[in-house]
């Protein structure tokens, strides 16, 4: 709430100068206490499976959703929800993959200086429909129009063949070191059929691995590429914990022993690494790592699955006694890293793939900060605990509140973030859709105490405030404008379906040593009214 006198007007402008000297990422964001989720629908209409979301480093006025079929769109907030700008076409390099589920157009991240060097990064897969089939990981730079990507710009870093066409992982993520951490499944088949004793935990392959690379010339003391080295337009850094030069170790690896790491994330305030890891047939997982501790762990499979032993002769067994391999360390062996969750595939829907999420550090929801979101792709849950040093504690499943309808069943591809810390949810189950984890539309404020942007009287111009849709994506119907009393009686003055009151606002004026005080709310196609931030009384009955 903003109380107006002639000589409170300048304090409110001084106000917004100052905001305007220090703007970050959540400025222009009010913040909400809600302990309760809703989810809005961002984006609509994408025929290309939508499998993630992301942003650039600081850019608060676009996510970039990509699809498996090989494209980008850009969608900026404050658009309808049916519009997008095509960012980038790769659908021609993925020859046949597509038609596999788990192959195709898979992750992107944007370099950390994208801002300055335009780069950012792609993973996806190629060849003809009968193989042979390889991962790419690619760079590409952004043209001369911020909304479009040079599509002859790539530059491949490293490319490596697939024995099969599932379990490709996928995720590209810059870690707090600035380099560039690449998940890759097994290779796929069931129980990881290849090698000795399967990829995951044999050291002379790339697969079943979390792969850190120098793309960026971070570490002046890094060193050749080892088994990735056609093309290898990358160096490996030199704290890499396998490095010993060609043959032997993939001086690559930084982790091992995974199935199908699908979608992990750095928390951003921690460091800490979170890695959804998709199980066989009875164990789904969560792995998480302290932050600078990953080099050289090793997560079990596939002598285990989940904190249980695995046998590849009896993988719908899910206890089996242990099974002895080659130089494999032994099922339960104390160097195997266990995961911080696990689950089964019990339940209706049945759950049967781990689709790995954030740490919520977002801007909007502050009774959410620490909060670990992650949900699983067959029963198209949505769930979440907090982390207390690598015990999850607080667990809650946001399904019913989030997903009313039942639509992200069979369909729950991934979670991801925006350069405000929101967290987002693609569906490429067939609706095409991106959705935003927010609060109820009832704890949202527009202007009041905790506001993002101070109600701006000038009486000689526009009255405006905080654009709701365009912070929040939450379709606003209408703004009431309340003027009264502090912590008295308040009527409605304007009713406007745009954030701002024109031609200089409010045409009364207080008397002499008369006090008026403006408060804001937005009223939602439910007829849901945000919180007025403020007491008081307020009737609503008097828009005009």
């Amino acid at each position: 709430m903003i109380d107006i006198t002639k000589r409170s007007v300048w304090l409110v402008l001084s106000i917004l100068l100052a905001r305007a000297a220090t703007a970050g990422p959540c400025d222009g964001v009010s913040h909400s206490t809600n302990t309760q989720l809703r989810s809005t629908v961002v984006v609509t209409g994408l025929t290309g499976k939508p499998l993630y979301v992301t942003a650039p480093p600081g850019d608060t006025s676009r996510i970039f959703t990509v699809e498996q079929n090989g494209f980008v769109r850009i969608h900026k907030h404050g658009d309808p929800a049916t519009t997008t700008t095509l960012f980038l076409d790769i659908s021609a390099k993925l020859g046949g993959t597509t038609a596999f589920n788990e192959m195709g157009f898979l992750g992107m991240t944007f370099d950390p200086d994208y801002a300055t060097n335009g780069r950012f990064y792609v993973f996806y897969t190629e060849g003809p429909l009968a193989g042979p089939w390889f991962t790419v990981i690619a760079r590409y730079n952004v043209s001369s129009n911020p909304d479009q990507a040079d599509p002859l710009s790539e530059l491949r870093i490293i490319r490596f063949q697939d024995p099969e066409t599932n379990h490709k992982a996928g995720q590209l993520q810059f870690g707090p070191d600035g380099f560039l951490y690449i998940n890759v499944g097994d290779g796929g088949g069931g129980g990881d059929q290849h090698g000795t004793c399967g990829n995951g935990q044999s050291k002379n392959t790339l697969l079943g691995k979390i792969l850190r690379l120098d793309v960026r010339n971070v570490d002046p003391n890094a060193v050749a590429p080892d088994c990735g080295a056609v093309p290898g337009n990358y160096k490996i850094p030199f704290s890499n914990p396998f490095r010993d030069g060609l043959g032997g170790n993939c001086d690559e690896i930084w982790e091992y022993g995974f199935r199908n790491p699908w979608r992990s994330s750095f928390d951003p305030a921690t460091g800490d690494h979170y890695i959804g890891e998709v199980g066989q047939n009875c164990w789904e997982e969560i792995d998480w790592v302290a932050a600078a501790t990953g080099a050289g762990l090793n997560f079990g499979w596939r002598q285990m699955e989940g904190t249980h032993c695995f046998d590849t002769n009896q993988q719908s067994n899910c206890n089996p006694a242990p099974v002895a391999c080659g130089t494999s360390p032994a099922c339960h062996d104390p160097s195997l890293v266990l995961p911080i969750l696990e689950y089964g595939h019990t339940g209706s829907p049945a759950p049967c793939a781990v689709t790995g999420g954030y740490v919520y550090r977002g801007c909007r929801m502050t009774s959410f900060l620490g909060t670990y979101f992650y949900g699983d792709y067959c029963a198209g849950t949505v769930k979440s605990f907090v982390n207390v040093g690598g015990t999850p504690t607080s667990p809650a499943d946001w399904t019913s509140s989030v997903d009313p309808t039942t639509t992200l069943a069979n369909g729950l591809s991934s979670f991801g973030v925006d350069a405000q810390g929101e967290v987002y949810i693609t569906d490429n189950s067939g609706t095409g859709q991106v959705l935003k984890l927010v609060p109820p539309f009832p704890n949202l404020e527009v202007s009041g105490d905790g506001a993002g942007s101070v109600l701006l009287l000038d009486k000689t111009g526009d009255w405006t405030w905080e654009d709701l849709f365009r912070s929040t994506d939450v379709p606003v119907s209408f703004y009431r404008v309340y003027r009264g009393t502090p912590n008295g009686h308040f009527d409605c003055v304007l009713k406007t379906t745009v954030p701002k009151w024109p031609a200089g606002g409010d045409p009364a004026a207080p008397a002499a040593d008369q006090l008026f005080a403006y408060l804001v709310t937005a009223v939602n196609a439910s007829s849901e009214e945000t919180a007025t931030g403020h007491p008081g009384t307020f009737n609503a009955a008097s828009c005009p």
